[in-house]
């Protein structure tokens, strides 16, 4: 009989931890957050596949331009929002509220941002070849 979870238990980590977290479980075959940490906490033994060291790096690789990407998403919601909000509202003097200055900062780091990614994933070809 299957139990049902009732249970909630939420924390937060570090954005390092994270990719850490995210590499072990890709490691060791597990899609699935909750499970890998279930397994972990309560001792069950888990199957590790067997992985040359350039594959471990390869997987944390993908996971650090996983988790830039979603900072470019975060960016990129900012952005539009900022826009959005600019299009609307004016002051008294009839300019936007916000400025183009927070808009053009937050593009510039959308930008480095995609510059990293495409050095990473130039990485990532390299090992692979």
């Amino acid at each position: 009989m299957r139990k049902n979870k009732t249970v909630r238990i939420t924390f937060r980590i570090t954005d390092e931890e994270a990719i850490d977290l995210a590499t072990m479980m890709s490691l060791e075959g597990f899609r699935s957050r909750s499970k890998f940490i279930r397994k972990r906490l309560f001792g069950r033994k888990i199957q590790r596949r067997k992985l040359v060291s350039s594959d471990a790096n390869i997987c944390k690789q993908i996971e650090i331009l996983r988790a830039d990407i979603k900072k470019i998403g975060v960016n990129y919601n900012q952005v539009v929002k900022a826009v959005n909000t600019a299009v609307k509202l004016k002051g008294s003097n009839g300019r936007p509220v916000v400025s183009t200055r927070s808009m053009e900062y937050k593009l510039s780091g959308m930008k480095t941002l995609m510059e990293g990614i495409l050095a990473k994933v130039c990485e990532i070809k390299e090992e692979l070849s």
